[in-house]
Parts: C-alpha cells; sequence; structure tokens
C-alpha cells in the first residue's frame, strides 16, 4: 500500500506528472489509433474511404463514453477509499466496473452490429462512403468491447499507485496497430476493413496484456469472482458519479452527427473528410489535457477522503495552470503550420488540403479553451459534485448541435471551422467563474507551509488576477 499512500504526502507536481503520464498515454492510445488509420486510409486509399471512417467514428464513440464512464465512476470511489483504508470495498468496485464493462460493452457491440447500415446512414453516409463504413463498422465493434475494458481498468492503475503499468501497453498497442494497418492497406490491399481487423486485434492483444498486469502479485488491487455478482447499490454508484462524462460521450456522438450533415450539404464526401481532420487533430491535442485531469481525479478524490484540503487546493492549481498552457500552446503550433498538419492526411486531394488549412487555425480555437473546462469538470467529478460537472461537460455540446446545422448553411465552410469555438467560449467562462469560487472556499486560513511543492508566489499570482 505504499504507492497508494504516496498520493497523500508525495511532492504535489512529482505525483501529477507521475500519474499524468500513463494517463496521457492511454488517451493518445485512442487518438493514435484513429491519427493512424485516418492518415493511411486517407493517404493509401482516398477522401472517400477517409469519409467512410469519419463516419464510423460518431458511432464509435459511445464506446469510449461506456468506458470513461465506468473508469470515471470506479475510480473516483477506489481511490476515496483507499485513502480511508478500505481495500476490499475498494476491489468491490473494481469486480462491478469489470462486470458493467463486458454487460454494457458486449451490448453496445452487438448493436452496432445488427443496426450498422441505418446508423451509418444517419451519421451522413451515402452511395459509396456507406457500402464501405458497413464492413469497417462491423469488424471495429467487435474491439470496442476491448476498448471499453482498457480505458476502464486503466484508471484502475493510477489509483492503486501504479500509473506506470500502462506505457509500455499503450506504445506496444499502438506500433503493433500501425505495422498490421499498414500491412493491411499496401501489401495485402484489404482496404479499410483491413484497417478495422488490425485495431480490433491491437486492442484484443492489449486488454489481455492489461488483465495479467492487474491480476499478477504486484498489483495492489485485483479482480475476484465473488465481486463480480451483481451489486445493485454500488453499480448504481458508479454509474451515477460517470453519468457526466458518458452523457458529454452520447452529446460528442451527436455534435459529430450534426457536423458530419452541415459539412456533407456542402462538399459532399469531401465536407465529411474535412471534419474528420478537424475532429482528429483537435482529439489528438485535447487527450494529453484529458490526460492530466483524468490523472488529477484519483489524487483530488484520495486526498479530499483523507481530509487533506491544502493537497486538494494545490492539486486544483497545478492541473489548472498546465492544462491551460498545454490548451494554448497546441493550438498555436497548428495555427502556424497548418498546411503541413492538412497534408498529413491525402496524398492528391488538393482541395481538402486547402480547406484545412483555412479551417484549422479557427477549430483549434476550442483546444485552448479546454484546459480551463475540461480541469473544472473533472474537478468537480472528483469531489462527487456531479451537477456542476454535467453543466460544463454537456452544456457545450448542447450548443454545438445546433451551431454545426445552422452556421454552415449561413456562413459556409466558415461556420463549419468556427463552430466548435462558439460552443466552447461560453462555457469557459461559466467554468473559470466556478473555479474562482471554489478556490476561495479551499484558500488556508494561516500560511502554507509546504511553499517548496506549490509555487506560492504563482498561486497568488493566481488568485490576484
Amino acid at each position: 500500500m505504499k504507492g497508494v499512500h504516496a498520493q497523500g504526502t508525495a511532492p504535489i507536481r512529482r505525483l501529477l506528472v507521475q500519474y499524468s503520464l500513463p494517463a496521457i498515454a492511454g488517451f493518445l492510445a485512442n487518438a493514435l489509433y484513429q491519427l493512424v488509420d485516418r492518415i493511411l486510409v486517407g493517404r493509401g486509399i482516398g477522401t472517400e474511404a477517409m469519409a467512410a471512417v469519419t463516419c464510423v467514428f460518431p458511432l464509435t464513440i459511445l464506446s469510449m463514453g461506456i468506458g470513461l464512464l465506468l473508469g470515471t465512476g470506479t475510480g473516483n470511489q477506489i481511490s476515496t477509499f483507499l485513502g480511508q483504508n478500505r481495500k476490499d470495498d475498494a476491489e468491490a468496485v473494481l469486480g462491478q466496473s469489470v462486470r458493467l464493462g463486458l454487460l454494457l460493452g458486449g451490448s453496445a457491440s452487438l448493436a452496432l452490429i445488427l443496426f450498422a447500415r441505418p446508423l451509418l446512414a444517419a451519421s451522413g453516409a451515402t452511395g459509396n462512403v456507406l457500402e464501405m463504413a458497413v464492413p469497417f463498422l462491423r469488424i471495429s465493434a467487435v474491439g470496442q468491447v476491448f476498448l471499453i475494458l482498457i480505458i476502464s481498468m486503466g484508471n484502475i492503475l493510477r489509483v492503486q499507485g501504479r500509473p506506470g503499468l500502462g506505457l509500455a501497453l499503450v506504445g506496444f498497442g499502438n506500433v503493433l496497430n500501425a505495422i498490421l494497418a499498414t500491412i493491411a492497406i499496401f501489401v495485402l490491399h484489404w482496404g479499410i476493413a483491413g484497417v478495422a481487423l488490425a485495431t480490433t486485434f491491437s486492442l484484443i492483444l492489449n486488454f489481455v496484456l492489461l488483465v495479467s498486469f492487474v491480476q499478477g502479485p504486484t498489483s495492489i488491487l485485483r479482480i475476484r469472482r465473488r465481486h463480480l455478482a451483481r451489486d445493485k447499490a454500488l453499480a448504481n454508484s458508479i454509474l451515477k458519479l460517470g453519468a457526466p462524462v458518458f452523457l458529454m460521450q452520447v452529446l460528442g456522438t451527436a455534435v459529430f452527427l450534426s457536423a458530419n450533415h452541415g459539412a456533407l450539404a456542402l462538399d459532399g464526401p469531401r465536407g465529411v473528410a474535412l471534419v474528420g481532420v478537424f475532429n482528429t487533430v483537435a482529439m489528438l491535442f485535447i487527450y494529453p489535457l484529458l490526460g492530466v485531469v483524468q490523472a488529477m481525479q484519483p489524487l483530488v478524490a484520495y486526498n479530499r477522503g483523507a481530509g487533506n484540503t491544502e493537497r486538494v487546493r494545490k492539486f486544483l492549481f497545478v492541473s489548472l495552470a498546465v492544462t491551460t498552457a498545454m490548451g494554448v500552446f497546441f493550438a498555436a503550433i497548428v495555427a502556424l503550420s497548418p498546411e503541413i498538419v492538412a497534408s498529413w492526411f491525402t496524398r492528391t486531394d488538393t482541395r481538402l488540403v486547402e480547406l484545412a488549412r483555412q479551417g484549422l487555425p479557427l477549430s483549434m480555437i476550442s483546444v485552448a479553451l479546454f484546459g480551463i473546462q475540461g480541469t473544472a469538470s473533472h474537478y468537480f467529478l472528483a469531489i462527487h459534485r456531479p451537477g456542476k460537472a454535467s453543466i460544463l461537460l454537456l452544456g457545450r455540446q448542447v450548443l454545438a448541435i445546433p451551431l454545426f446545422l445552422i452556421l454552415p448553411r449561413v456562413w459556409g465552410f466558415t461556420g463549419l471551422y468556427v463552430a466548435s469555438a462558439l460552443s466552447e467560449a461560453p462555457f469557459a467562462l461559466v467554468a473559470a467563474l466556478l473555479l474562482w469560487k471554489e478556490w476561495k472556499i479551499l484558500r488556508p486560513s494561516s500560511t502554507d507551509s509546504d511553499s517548496d511543492e506549490g509555487g506560492d508566489e504563482v498561486e497568488h499570482a493566481f488568485e490576484m488576477a
């Protein structure tokens, strides 16, 4: 339990780095799966194939939503129980999470397989794009069960003080996926179905390796048979805490569907492929921010459970500073080199490159603003205030849906470019106001004695801002 108790004693910044790197790697794993698939598909098959992959993506987002639902609800409770030295209760939560992952993941995958064609039509796929997308979705659906379990169990490694175990698994899975997808497209000529097979196989192997670590002799928490039995109260508590994140993913699916339809009206399959470029690039740079705030959650939950308010305050401050700086930096990098980024996705479609070059700087404004909203929403989840988290996580999605449907019809491609930023901005402001109020509540009444960890001069500047 030494690694667990370090969450309440080790230096703030060291812990956040230690927990963030595997979390970032876990999120980047999914982003890189998407990035590699779309680059290989776009450059090796063509724009219509990339449009097909883009139409599939909103449907597979639901699988990530289920994984985050379970990972968030499980991680917060396990961290709180470990902070209270209640190991058996923590393992009971883990068991229910695995049970729910198999049940919900299997149901979602079956639905995707059975209803692939009407779901893809609703996602904006037509004609040849639809015919390519159907087998891609059905094969990918098999791997979604394992993706759900990987995401939910990735949190388990972090909350028990072993965040580094996921790094090797993530790197291995991405390298394997890239190699297999390249062979499928350029050597075997299996088209996008081959890409789906490569990704599915990589996810299955990644999951097997992850379980072997969790059940191994060095793991503090294990999956135990007695905890896999149905426990309605515990399952409901997991689902309640993770519900805002899941609803965010559900609404995210609706947002992507809206964007697909708005872009389809502008330039057919090329417009849908353009949405795929924007989504892939945004996800690639938002996921590192999500990794930081996901790492913050168990650390805040543990210290809150242990009654250490000052460490909660420091984790909040450092997380906010890091995510805001990262978001602005990533947005600036893309804004300064949009043509280079756009050219990743095609070798021949110069019109797609030009549209992406024009739109990427505007679409990346949402990435620059995400750090404030992301930190606030995950902080409120960590302290068991899902209501405030829901406002921040869901509000921007609700606003984005009509913006993507209306603005492209009014402003053309410019409307498509700015819809994300216009939906993010007001909720970034709400998040800042909520964080300011919380900051005043957490402010200590006496001089902080741990000034070497938190950077008091910087925190004072934050309070004065």
